[in-house]
């Protein structure tokens, strides 16, 4: 909740920061995610391990100095985790794949480095939805297997298994860059701050959380 009025605080500004913003530019990123989960609960939690997607989405650049920018976005983005067990001959796989409409209201500093070239520092609130989830499990044993799949979002009824989590998600994205001229390439660090856990599902003890690392490229117009 709190990030949530955070995030619309940033909106707000941002707009407001665009009446007034010298320069609007806009552009185009797309890249490469590692995300995971974080997962903590009572006793030993699982070991989930980073798995690749990817981001695609477009930016607005309101210049409110020579050197401070504002730059709010949307995003098409993949999250999840993947988990891998084994016990004698029988092992365990399990792959968590979610989609999300993520908006990122950045604050981002440039270093004016030469010939062209910028440095580009940025943090910010990010909030996002969860406009699509699966989860897949398969379990071999010698001489046999069984494969499951399930939706990601939402709790279990009688007919029906889901992974537990919830579809709103807010957090931090951490960053940096350059620029050449029009063309942008940078990394940052997507930090979920909200659980992800339904109580319904997984109790009040155990809280999950996403975490990205992202490298994105792009091209300002």
């Amino acid at each position: 909740m709190i990030m949530k009025k955070i995030l619309l605080i940033a909106v707000m500004a941002a707009i407001a920061c665009g009446t007034y913003a010298q320069k609007v530019t806009w552009g185009v990123r797309g890249g490469l995610n590692l995300p995971k989960v974080a997962f903590d609960t009572e006793g030993e939690a699982p070991d989930y391990k980073a798995k690749t997607g990817f981001h695609l989405g477009v930016v607005a650049d309101l210049e409110i100095t020579g050197s401070f920018y504002l730059q709010p976005g949307l995003y098409l983005t993949t999250k999840g985790a993947q988990l891998e067990e084994s016990e004698g001959q029988a092992s365990y796989e399990q792959k968590v794949n979610l989609s999300y409409l993520q908006v990122p209201v950045l604050a981002s500093y440039r270093f004016d480095l030469g010939d062209d070239l910028k440095l580009h520092l940025n943090a910010g609130p990010y909030l996002a939805y969860g406009v699509g989830g699966k989860i897949k499990e398969e379990t071999k044993w010698q001489g046999g297997s069984e494969e499951n799949k399930y939706d990601a979002f939402g709790t279990s009824g009688e007919d029906t298994e889901k992974g537990g989590l919830k579809r709103f998600d807010a957090g931090l994205s951490l960053g940096a860059g350059v620029s050449i001229g029009k063309i942008y390439a940078g990394l940052n660090y997507d930090l979920g701050l909200s659980n992800l856990a339904e109580e319904k599902e997984w109790g009040n003890e155990t809280k999950i959380k996403n975490r990205s690392f992202n490298i994105s490229v792009g091209y300002n117009f």
